[in-house]
């Protein structure tokens, strides 16, 4: 994000060109401060299961990526708006970020792929009692299909 910011300063394009980036960028930022803040008063075991999306009229978004993790920080939303205010209090890099509320959104942010099921098979001793069946039923429906399970073994 520096270089980035770095490049959009020492441009040599036209000031007109550059806004809409400047802007993005410094959305960026603050998007970026914003989760730093965020990662310094969530616990440690929650850092890595959430991330803030927005402050917006003093109210952080916060999306947790399961609902366990959304009811663990709602439990705990009260100790983290105290946190958040001392932090903003103290801590001159935030002092923009004020925060009097937390929401808290679940958002599912990746499922894993359905491992592939396995075809099942007919054990050995049962697929000979299976045909023996089958042989007995003589030439219905139900032997051909008895038959035909005996021999997916």
């Amino acid at each position: 994000m520096d270089k980035f910011s770095s490049l959009l300063n020492n441009s040599s394009a036209s000031a007109f060109s550059n806004l809409p980036l400047k802007a993005l960028t410094q959305q960026a930022q603050a998007h970026q401060k914003l989760q730093m803040c965020w990662q310094k008063v969530v616990p440690e075991e929650l850092a890595h299961l959430s991330s803030a999306q927005t402050l917006s009229s003093e109210k952080l978004t916060v999306l947790a990526y399961s609902a366990s993790a959304a009811t663990k920080i709602k439990l705990l939303s009260a100790r983290l708006l105290t946190q958040l205010q001392n932090l903003q209090k103290t801590d001159p890099n935030f002092k923009e970020c004020k925060v009097t509320a937390i929401a808290v959104k679940v958002q599912v942010k990746y499922s894993l792929p359905a491992a592939p099921k396995s075809r099942r098979r007919v054990p050995l001793k049962a697929a000979a009692s299976l045909k023996a069946l089958a042989k007995s039923l003589g030439d219905t429906e139900l032997a051909r299909q008895l038959q035909h399970l005996a021999e997916n073994t």
